[in-house]
């Protein structure tokens, strides 16, 4: 019986110090990524110390960019004993954002920020949970809401060509006001607030993303059944397929669903889905244009007829071009 209590005694002493080995290895990693990044600053990086989690905390977070910058009075990142592959961000309640040498307050009520990883897929992310409420800029309403949950799927027939990893991902996003986002300089351009937006939509990498690589992967195209967009009192669906061709640009077809005609045309243009020169030809020939049927040799989901009282406008881009009718109005946009 003496010699089971000092086993187990040892057995604990040596879990112990793995667990704070591994917390000290996590920090030094950090802090060394940390110094390597010219656009991050940090004034330390500790283990965490706490029974309940192994990880790391990082004090006096900054990130500068020429154009924005976000500093945070620290910043948590965490693994529970019981999932030691699922990561837990924890971040403050206020935070600062730079920019033009102004600096604004960035406040969040709610936050809950999930990672998993897949060790048989070179640690990839496989799962990521991220929810956030009440987010706002010098006390004003910035975004009301944001749910984002992404799941690593297999690849299949339907993938375009060089797809390496594909990523289902459904998102919904409320309340995102327009004046503040021009405030920190992400010109929303004619879109008028609150933006919504929510639905499903499949994402195709050329490799897939690992903690352990230095290189970050490309969108090689994407994929929505139906992807609802609310700008103000304007209304539109997306949906469709585009993919990215040899030379960078976007290839595929879309529809675009609304009752709104005229309004759609507008948010069509500043969403960069068809070229600002093309209103014009598009309010003359609406009608028309949305009789034209879905070219069926291009890949994509399923394209329903218009509901009673709504409008579907095909946009095809293909050989560089952006197409509305079977006439090139525009080069296709980059993807």
């Amino acid at each position: 019986m003496r010699k089971a209590v000092i086993g187990a005694g040892v057995a604990l002493a040596v879990l112990a110090g793995a667990w704070l080995g591994a917390e000290s290895l996590a920090s030094r990693r950090v802090a060394a990524m940390i110094a390597a990044d010219p656009g991050l600053e940090a004034a330390t990086v500790r283990p965490l110390r706490d029974p309940r989690a192994m990880g790391v905390e990082v004090t006096g977070l900054d990130f500068r960019d020429p154009a924005l910058g976000i500093s945070l009075p620290w910043a948590r990142l965490s693994l529970r004993p019981l999932s030691p592959l699922t990561a837990r961000l924890d971040l403050p309640d206020r935070g600062t954002i730079l920019q033009g040498g102004d600096s604004l307050e960035l406040g969040l009520a709610r936050s809950d920020a999930r990672l998993s990883l897949s060790p048989l897929n070179r640690m990839a992310p496989d799962r990521l949970d991220l929810q956030a409420e009440g987010l706002t800029l010098d006390g004003q309403p910035l975004v009301e809401g944001l749910s984002l949950q992404a799941r690593l799927v297999s690849l299949d027939a339907a993938a375009p060509e060089g797809a390496q990893a594909a990523y289902d991902l459904q998102l919904s996003l409320a309340g995102l006001q327009t004046g503040a986002l021009a405030r920190i300089g992400l010109d929303p351009g004619p879109l008028p607030g609150p933006i919504a937006v929510e639905g499903p939509m499949r994402l195709w990498l050329d490799r897939s993303p690992s903690v352990t690589g230095d290189t970050a992967p490309q969108l090689v195209g994407w994929q929505t059944p139906g992807l609802s967009l609310q700008a103000g009192e304007i209304g539109l669906r997306i949906i469709g397929r585009l993919s990215r061709d040899a030379q960078g640009r976007a290839e595929g077809q879309l529809a675009l669903y609304s009752s709104d005609a005229d309004a759609m045309i507008g948010l069509a243009a500043g969403l960069g889905l068809i070229p600002a020169q093309g209103q014009l030809l598009l309010r003359a020939g609406l009608s028309q244009l949305a009789r034209a049927p879905m070219d069926a040799s291009l890949a994509g989901p399923d394209f329903p007829e218009p509901a009673e009282g709504e409008l579907r406008l095909p946009i095809v881009m293909r050989d560089g071009q952006l197409m509305l009718g079977g006439m090139a109005i525009g080069p296709a946009p980059p993807l």
